[in-house]
């Protein structure tokens, strides 16, 4: 596990670290998905039938806008949790640069989202501080939250804020 979460006055995020663009993106993913459970909770979901599927996103950019890309996937992991009732617990992710779009392609698997009791509700993925860099050897990432430990490249370092 290598992700943090990010106090905020009215909200709460996230803050990972990874060695790979799709492991930051997991990183990420089963951060926000951590947020939603107790740690009791998050142990009895390994007790839960699992389902398996691929959930894909695209967005129309010929550059690397890996922070919009970010924000859909975010989205799409809501989007089914909230109306379809599939609670997220792996992924296996994946990134596809097109020449005018960006695809985040994922092996997932999920439970029932009603079976999982929930202490906090997302309302949203923000944009606010939302952030996907990679960091070149040697290059030092300090987070503004001073509980989170300086991050060392090469690797990936990213952001996000949800309205709770």
């Amino acid at each position: 596990m290598s992700y943090w979460t990010l106090e905020t006055k009215a909200d709460v995020g996230i803050c990972g670290f990874s060695n790979t663009l799709p492991n930051l993106f997991k990183e990420l993913t089963m951060g926000m998905m951590s947020l939603l459970t107790s740690e009791e909770q998050a142990l009895e979901l390994n007790k839960l039938p699992r389902y398996a599927g691929q959930w894909n996103v695209e967005i129309n950019s010929s550059t690397t806008d890996y922070e919009s890309l970010l924000l859909v996937w975010l989205e799409e992991v809501l989007y089914r949790l909230e109306v379809k009732g599939n609670f997220l617990v792996d992924a296996q992710i994946m990134i596809q640069p097109e020449a005018e779009s960006l695809t985040c392609q994922s092996q997932v698997s999920y439970v029932e989202g009603d079976l999982v009791k929930r202490h906090l509700e997302i309302k949203a993925v923000t944009s606010h501080d939302l952030l996907v860099r990679n960091l070149i050897s040697g290059e030092v990432f300090n987070s503004l939250d001073v509980t989170i430990p300086e991050m060392y490249g090469p690797a990936w370092v990213g952001n996000v804020i949800f309205d709770i």
